[in-house]
């Protein structure tokens, strides 16, 4: 947690050093911003006014079934490739080929579609850098009177298919199938008229890929048909010669030998039963010929009508031998006619009965041989039919492929006749949901985006430039900065005061405005020096600075009338004495040379001036000259320190600045702490680092540094607090805020 914090609290620090950057180099960011401001408005102002005009398409998911045969072309498959193929279609020169046809045929030029580009400032000056380079080479310039080319008399087709495909623009939302076709142009009209003839190209299109198929398929049946017809006749006709070569010619269905098997058959079947008929007709006639009579009730014999002839015959002799015997006449003449009537008539039967028998026999052998003949044409007959089988399954074969190319032909039959049917009728997959209209208002340029990127250019530059700035600045900005270069605390930070036209006025602020916040800085140096380690004790403090107009003699009389409000007896003392300002700054003369004070108390008494606004004590010596290094190898100031420190609880050396000379380095021995004043944003890091270096070798080390002329709101002393960055080899704990108390410095003994 601690890290996460201290991280927080460095990004926090980062960031607020870059916006003290920004507003420190202010100036650095909105003049480039201006101009880029500027520069945009200007190119918006001449930039060219563009109209885009849109037309919108749907692929249509339902599909108009005027016929039941499927169509030649299948319809588009909705998904996101075939989409972007479509997309692509449209975007490609062959639609741009047919938009150039519909728009000539309404009426546009080829001037029209690709009218000469304007020359452009940027043009004007690639043609001047060209003929100047031109010039250079000495390569000649085109002759006026010489015939230009074709590309000069007119747009090419190429050039206005370059022209339309640069301005069109075809896109797709993602979530559905509508697509927009919009085109940009500076004619309203015009843009309307390409996006509309973009739409009913596209439309055309599709017409014209379901019309085209479908002639072609057309004619490619159609000789295709021609050559299976070919073919089909081909096979038909093998099949049958073979058919008719091999004897396998069918009746209803069924080959002349198999009819022929059929036929024997049934004869064979029916003579074998004619031959069982009549072998169990014998064999019955025989079985009743061996008993007397046994045959007169045999069915051949009742039907033989020669038998039932000599049958009643007989039983007409019978009956009238009959009548003979029963009338008694045994010997009548007659009775022996009769009988032998009678013997003669059975003999007759019985031959008749013979003959009947023999015919059966007879039947049976006709039925016999008819078997045996029946029987062996069918074999003939089977043999025949087993000598055809092969003959046979080659017939099969081609009886096969004729049955197939004829199946083929038929299936192709069909489709050439749905493919002639379908031709005029093409139903486009899409529809045009919204034609363009001709904008009323251009859709370029905008001042919004011009604006935006003239400020964003501008913001860029400006950052850059700051930045740039700020890394080749090397003044003093900030104090925990220089405290780490130099390794000594900054013990306060004295804002600047605006509008002062005399340096006097600065010091009269801890006066006149007590309440300002150069004079709580001021009480809160006091405070930092009553309580810092290093200045706790000090009774005779010196101020000096890098290089002159830091500012140290105005916060030496500030502090010095500051103590003197609060009660202390404080006096300063002007030991820059080739340039003194101490007299300016109480608003008094200077005072007599510094030889005619050269140690003695009354003249030590005559030098010391009064402030009559903080009742401060101050020396304002004259100017020396270069004579100073005598008054300072005297014992003026060696003599006049120890009584001021009997008299005074404050004493404060204003000495010359130490880039200038060595009078700090000779009057640091005298003090008992060293202040150096540096001045926010004018001072060199690298200057103060030198100083204090310089100062450091001699023997005088400087006890802290004072910010002087911090800007406003660069220091948070009223928000949160002032307090000064203790050296981190100090280890004691940082003193409470104790601004606006006395100093209370203790005297030394």
């Amino acid at each position: 947690m601690i890290e996460i914090a201290a991280n927080s609290s460095h990004h926090m620090r980062g960031a607020q050093e870059y916006l003290r950057i920004l507003r420190r180099r202010k100036w650095a960011i909105w003049i480039p911003v201006a101009a880029a401001m500027m520069i945009s408005t200007f190119l918006y102002m001449q930039a060219q006014p563009h109209y885009v005009a849109e037309v919108v398409i749907a692929l249509d998911v339902r599909r108009v079934q005027v016929l039941p045969a499927d169509a030649v072309v299948s319809p588009l498959p909705q998904d996101s490739p075939v989409l972007r193929t479509e997309l692509d279609v449209i975007s490609s020169r062959t639609m741009a080929d047919r938009v150039i046809d519909i728009l000539e045929h309404t009426g546009y030029q080829p001037a029209d579609i690709a009218p000469p580009l304007v020359e452009t400032s940027r043009d004007k000056i690639e043609r001047w850098i060209g003929d100047g380079w031109r010039t250079l080479v000495e390569e000649p310039a085109p002759d006026p009177a010489e015939p230009q080319s074709d590309a000069a008399e007119g747009p090419t087709r190429r050039d206005m298919i370059d022209r339309l495909l640069d301005n069109v623009q075809v896109s797709n939302d993602g979530r559905s199938y509508t697509i927009f076709i919009s085109y940009t142009s500076g004619d309203p009209e015009f843009s309307a008229a390409v996006a509309n003839a973009f739409g009913e190209a596209y439309l055309s299109y599709q017409a014209s890929v379901q019309s085209e198929a479908t002639r072609q398929a057309s004619e490619w049946l159609g000789a295709k048909l021609d050559d299976l017809r070919q073919r089909l006749e081909t096979s038909e006709a093998a099949a049958e010669r073979f058919r008719r070569d091999a004897g396998l010619i069918e009746s209803d269905g069924q080959t002349l030998e198999t009819q022929r098997i059929n036929a024997l058959n049934i004869e064979l079947v029916q003579a074998r039963s004619s031959r069982a008929d009549a072998e169990a007709r014998l064999e019955t006639a025989k079985a009743l010929s061996q008993s007397e009579g046994g045959l007169d009730n045999f069915a051949q014999v009742l039907g033989s009508a020669t038998i039932q002839a000599l049958r009643a015959e007989q039983a007409k002799v019978e009956r009238g031998l009959s009548e003979l015997q029963d009338t008694g006449a045994v010997k009548s003449s007659q009775l022996p006619s009769l009988k032998s009537q009678l013997e003669s008539l059975k003999q007759q039967i019985a031959g008749e009965v013979q003959r009947v028998l023999k015919s059966l026999d007879n039947e049976l052998d006709v039925a016999r041989r008819k078997e045996n003949a029946l029987q062996a044409a069918f074999q003939e007959a089977e043999a025949d039919l087993t000598k055809t089988s092969n003959a046979r399954v080659q017939l099969n074969q081609l009886e096969r492929e004729a049955t197939a190319d004829r199946t083929i032909y038929e299936t192709y039959l069909n489709r050439y006749k749905q493919t002639i049917e379908q031709e005029g009728y093409a139903v486009r997959e899409a529809r045009m949901v919204s034609k363009a209209e001709p904008p009323s208002m251009p859709a370029s340029p905008k001042l919004v985006p011009y604006a935006g990127l003239g400020l964003l250019a501008g913001l860029g530059l400006g950052f850059g430039l700051a930045l740039l700035r700020e890394s080749l600045d090397d003044r003093v900005r900030s104090p925990d900065d220089l405290e780490k270069m130099i390794g000594l605390p900054v013990i306060d930070l004295v804002p600047r005061i605006r509008r002062v036209k005399r340096p006097a006025a600065v010091s009269a602020f801890v006066v006149d405005q007590p309440r300002s916040a150069f004079s709580e800085a001021i009480r809160a140096l006091r405070s930092t020096l009553q309580l810092a380690p290093a200045t706790r004790r000090a009774q005779v403090l010196m101020f000096t600075s890098v290089h002159p107009g830091e500012g140290k003699t105005s916060l030496a009389v500030s502090l010095a009338r500051s103590a003197a409000r609060t009660g202390l007896k404080a006096i300063v003392v002007d030991a820059d004495l080739r340039k003194p300002a101490i007299a300016a700054q109480f608003g008094t003369p200077a005072a007599l040379p510094v030889p005619d004070v050269s140690g003695a108390a009354q003249s030590l008494e005559d030098a010391i001036q009064v402030d009559p606004r903080s009742q401060a004590h101050f020396i304002a010596p004259a100017s020396f000259g270069d004579s100073l290094d005598c008054v300072l190898g005297g014992a003026y100031l060696r003599e006049a320190l120890p009584k001021l420190r009997k008299r005074y609880d404050l004493i404060i050396l204003d000495t010359a600045p130490a880039s200038t000379s060595t009078d700090a380095a000779q009057l640091g021995a005298l003090a008992d702490a060293v202040i150096l004043v540096v001045r926010w944003g004018r001072t060199n890091t690298e200057a103060v680092a030198t100083t204090v270096r310089q100062l450091a070798f001699r023997g005088i080390p400087v006890s802290g540094v004072i910010l002087n002329g911090v800007p406003p709101g660069r220091q948070s002393r009223y928000e949160s607090g002032f307090l000064p960055q203790w050296p981190p080899e100090i280890d004691q704990p940082r003193p409470p805020d104790v601004r606006g108390q006395g100093i209370g410095l203790v005297k030394e003994a």
